[in-house]
């Protein structure tokens, strides 16, 4: 688990066993923060007739998240799933001395407004019951072939237990 990122992991951990092989492609052992936005763009591209979810963090998205002005202009609906813990998960780890005097892995913003200012349908949810809701109708606009990313408010969780 160390050697990838928390969203990757817990994504790939949940979606080991989908409905269809190879329904859930992943991207190894890597930690290329942001890579699976140009992933979902290239799946959706390779199969438009399904719906491509793409889970990231609020990390990786701050990496790529300008290309979801590619998604919007090349019609490209996909679904994104933004996970904003307000963190970069087990950093401090490897950068103490900068996460401690510089607070680097601390991140901010509003996610859901950036997509939206690109063009993208996203919504902010910070409360379980606007999750199923905000689903519901982020699938609608990828059906209407418009490009949708839902950021989910969530916390840090530093210790994982998984597996």
């Amino acid at each position: 688990m160390r050697k990838r990122g928390q969203v990757q992991f817990l994504a790939s951990w949940m979606l080991q066993t989908g409905p269809v092989p190879v329904s859930s492609p992943g991207w190894g052992h890597s930690t290329q923060l942001g890579f699976s936005l140009g992933a979902a763009m290239g799946a959706k591209l390779a199969a438009p007739e399904k719906l491509v979810v793409n889970v990231m963090g609020d990390a990786a998205f701050g990496m790529v998240g300008m290309d979801v002005e590619t998604a919007v202009r090349e019609q490209i609906p996909i679904l994104t799933l933004l996970l904003n813990n307000s963190a970069m998960g087990n950093y401090e780890r490897h950068i103490p001395i900068a996460s401690e005097r510089y607070g680097t892995k601390f991140l901010s913003g509003n996610y859901s407004q950036v997509a939206r200012g690109l063009g993208a349908h996203s919504k902010r949810v910070e409360q379980p019951g606007e999750i199923v809701p905000a689903l519901e109708e982020a699938i609608r606009a990828t059906r209407d072939g418009k490009p949708a990313l839902l950021e989910f408010i969530t916390r840090e969780e530093p210790d994982m237990a998984i597996g």
